[in-house]
């Protein structure tokens, strides 16, 4: 053979090789890409197997709350409204518990011999089971408990919580003159009317109380119409109003199991809830008190520990005294479980700077169930 034909041979054949790993890396390539695209087509499946799973579990949970009307909860201001007249239903504090009815047990007993209190009545929040009825529905007078319902009224009937009242001074004055508590508020104070309902709850201020007539109704005789529709709305039958601060009257009366109904119903509401468990609060600066006024619970300011022995702790309550109601208190108090209690008591023998009201719910608290 001659060199110039093996010398064609050869190259011949360094061109097929070239051609057969041209091929070979192509298909590499190809093999490289269809993988690719598969894994990108996968991962898109799961996607939308994830997204059109969460949407069916979100419409499934629309339709579910829709289904519990008992528990729905529209707005005005901060007015909750309640679309069943069910009696039964919980509060919102203990609407997220893990404890179900069926979790509950049996309801605790309770010993009321060492009581000071005649009028006590007692329920377990979460399945509105009755723990004490004593005396539950004798006619009481509810003193400065009347101001959960003040409160709660103010709450729902003003859009903004962060508007603001200027006190003339004849808020005060009044309070002063009648011998009710205040909470210091003074003439040409511009004060945010959040800070005039802890200056309600706190401190039991009837100058705030006033305040807060004059903002929403003009008056207090007309607030106070908006308290006893209230009061019917939630089932208070064997209550009447007559004033928003507590203050001795004839016709100013309840029974401690309205009271229990009356603050079960309050503290659905986040606002209440809030400032009824508060214990210090210290109010904004303003041309009068420019480090504002430094407001206490007076039951929390009576109380050793908000957490007793057994580990039950006591959320939230408000006080109540005059010559003839004697001392009262209705509480929250949750459990070293976290079940929920409100207890009222009333009548508790004492002068005014004594706390049996405040002993009587140690003693009571302190028989819950422990972890």
């Amino acid at each position: 053979m001659r060199p110039e034909d093996r010398d064609y041979d050869e190259s011949r054949e360094e061109r097929k090789a070239r051609k057969a790993r041209e091929r070979a890396v192509k298909r590499k390539i190809l093999m490289i890409i269809s993988t690719i695209v598969i894994v990108l087509a996968v991962i898109i499946v799961l996607v939308l197997v994830v997204l059109l799973k969460g949407r069916i579990d979100a419409e499934n949970n629309q339709i579910d709350s829709e289904a519990v009307t008992s528990l729905s909860m529209t707005y005005v201001g901060e007015k909750t409204v309640f679309d069943s007249s069910d009696e039964n239903v919980t509060s919102a504090s203990s609407a997220d518990s893990s404890n179900s009815a069926e979790d509950l047990g049996p309801v605790p007993t309770i010993d009321t011999s060492t009581l000071s209190s005649p009028d006590v009545y007692m329920i377990r929040v979460k399945d509105n089971a009755q723990v004490i009825d004593q005396n539950g529905t004798a006619r009481i007078y509810p003193a400065s408990m009347t101001k959960i319902m003040t409160v709660l009224v103010a709450i729902e009937n003003i859009d903004d919580l962060s508007a603001t009242y200027t006190f003339d001074g004849t808020e005060f004055n009044t309070a002063y003159a009648q011998g009710a508590a205040t909470a210091g508020f003074e003439a040409g104070e511009t004060v945010p009317i959040l800070d005039i309902l802890y200056g309600i709850m706190l401190p039991s201020g009837a100058d705030a109380c006033y305040a807060i007539c004059n903002y929403v109704s003009g008056s207090e005789a007309d607030f106070v119409t908006l308290m006893n529709q209230k009061a019917q709305e939630i089932g208070m039958t064997a209550t009447n109003f007559a004033n928003a601060t507590g203050l001795q009257d004839e016709n100013h009366y309840s029974t401690c199991q309205d009271m229990a109904k009356l603050l079960e119903y309050a503290v659905k509401n986040e606002t209440f809830q809030t400032i009824f468990s508060t214990h210090i609060y210290t109010t904004k600066a303003t041309s009068v008190h420019s480090a504002g006024i430094a407001l206490s619970s007076t039951t929390f300011v009576n109380l050793a520990s908000s957490t007793l022995d057994n580990g039950t702790t006591i959320i939230g309550g408000k006080t109540g005294y005059t010559d003839e109601a004697g001392h009262c208190l209705a509480s929250l108090a949750a459990d070293a479980n976290g079940v929920e209690y409100i207890l009222v008591t009333a009548g508790a023998a004492g002068d005014a700077n004594a706390t049996p009201h405040i002993t009587d719910a140690e003693t009571v608290y302190s028989q819950l169930p422990s972890a």
